[in-house]
């Protein structure tokens, strides 16, 4: 079973844009932005969880902070061991829609959610690399836009990041933790 599980999307109305596709994309780039900086679980938790709580595919400002809330309340209780920054990754949920400058928290962990979820916006046609906070990110550039042709139609985070190792990106580390996690889950209906 991926990560996050099928069930976690049916909180939300069913989506293209930030549905499990796009969800498994941010999860890989998240992965790939870590790679040797001591943040990749929350990062790649936060990603797993930034767009849950959507309401729609508009601007719902308020979605990051239902995330946020439910990372705090319901995450710990679908797992056998819950992550233990916790805080941080409900934070980064919690403000991964403002911009910058109106953010009351500041942490690599949300910047670097932020440039992971910026990667994806290949799909809407309107990435500016000039927003991206780490000038690493920008060298990512085409191989999102590769990704994104690769996997456009698929909702399965398998397929996509399977697609991702085939374009040679660093995702060894993430499909090692998506098994451990797995593991993890307890089944259990959603509550």
């Amino acid at each position: 079973m991926p990560i996050p599980p099928r069930a976690w999307f049916r909180m939300q109305p069913p989506s293209d844009l930030h549905g499990p596709g796009h969800t498994a994309r941010v999860m890989a780039w998240a992965s790939v932005l870590t790679r040797g900086t001591g943040w990749f679980e929350p990062v790649v938790w936060a990603a797993a969880c930034h767009d849950l709580r959507r309401r729609d595919d508009g601007a719902d400002p308020r979605h990051g902070f239902r995330a946020g809330a439910w990372v705090r309340t319901k995450l710990p209780g679908l797992l056998r061991r819950p992550p233990p920054e916790l805080e941080l990754i409900a934070s980064a949920c919690d403000w991964h829609v403002c911009a910058d400058r109106e953010s009351r928290w500041t942490h690599p962990v949300l910047w670097l959610l932020k440039d992971a979820d910026g990667l994806d916006r290949v799909r809407l046609y309107d990435l500016d690399a000039s927003f991206f906070r780490h000038r690493q990110t920008r060298r990512f550039v085409a191989q999102a836009q590769a990704l994104y042709a690769a996997t456009a139609g698929s909702d399965d985070p398998s397929e996509v990041w399977q697609a991702a190792a085939k374009l040679e990106l660093p995702v060894d580390e993430l499909l090692e933790w998506a098994a451990r996690q797995a593991a993890n889950l307890r089944n259990e209906p959603m509550a």
